[in-house]
């Protein structure tokens, strides 16, 4: 969460750069560094893999690309809070994906624990929540978003179970990097001629929220449940409006304070009714 926290700041750096263009370099630049250890521990982490659970990652990887699609388009249409109140309300659909499709039961208490945790991420987008007009289009988006990283977080919770987390995160990583580059060609244009500064922020887009965040993220799958990771995840708001404050002295508002408050109590009691269930 600390370190994912960080991915709005940098994109704000990066501003006049194409929101898909950012978005490859960010899984590019993650695959480039993640790259050497992987090739180093090759024969350790590649060998066994199933051609099944290959074509799955890759299909995680379409899935992360698509994630970052729809999120980064929707906030052309809609508000800023909008979309971030909405992609949040995966916790929801990783709880569904769970009940329906495993055997993990959720209990009562966590569901309760969940809803806290997404109230406080609705107080944080209170002030300009919309649901109408032009901004429908773009709280969709979000919507879609939403399902995209539960769908990406259930799947590698199943993969993860029998790959090793280097090998998972590289595969992933290179698919959603180069399904990435093929969006930004079909609807954008690619260009590095940026400001050597704003290469830099791409690549510590890359490495700190990506290949710390992520990463760990991914590893934390094999150690529990797929909506626990999915609830931690809240957070990130809550971290990046803190380096907001920190760095360009922008002074949340009440309501991100009491949103805060509330995702901390809904994750600290999830955890907590779940800890038999941590590996």
């Amino acid at each position: 969460m600390l370190s994912v926290g960080w991915a709005a700041i940098f994109i704000r750096w990066c501003d006049g750069i194409d929101p898909l263009l950012i978005s490859f370099y960010r899984m590019a630049w993650a695959t480039a560094l993640l790259l050497p250890v992987s090739l180093i521990r090759a024969k350790k982490i590649f060998i066994g893999i199933s051609r099944r659970d290959f074509l799955m990652m890759v299909f995680i990887g379409f899935i992360l690309a698509l994630h970052f699609g729809t999120w980064i388009s929707s906030l052309f249409y809609t508000t800023v809070a909008s979309s971030t109140v909405l992609v949040t309300t995966q916790p929801i659909f990783l709880v569904l994906f769970s009940m329906l499709f495993t055997s993990e039961k959720v209990r009562g208490t966590s569901i309760l624990a969940i809803l806290l945790a997404l109230s406080g991420a609705i107080v944080i987008g209170l002030g300009d929540l919309r649901f109408t007009g032009d901004y429908i289009k773009g709280d969709l988006l979000a919507i879609a978003g939403a399902v995209c990283v539960a769908i990406y977080l259930f799947l590698g919770r199943q993969v993860r179970q029998r790959v090793a987390n280097l090998a998972y995160v590289q595969i992933v990583y290179a698919s959603s990097a180069l399904f990435l580059l093929a969006g930004v060609l079909i609807f954008s244009d690619f260009s590095y001629d940026f400001p050597l500064r704003q290469h830099i922020w791409l690549l510590c887009l890359g490495l700190i929220p990506t290949v710390l965040g992520h990463t760990l993220y991914s590893w934390a799958l094999k150690q529990m449940r797929a909506y626990l990771v999915g609830t931690s995840i809240l957070g990130e708001p809550v971290g990046a409006s803190f380096y907001a404050w920190l760095i360009f002295k922008e002074i949340p508002p009440e309501t991100t304070i009491y949103g805060a408050l509330l995702i901390f109590a809904g994750v600290v009691t999830l955890f907590y009714s779940e800890r038999k269930n941590i590996a």
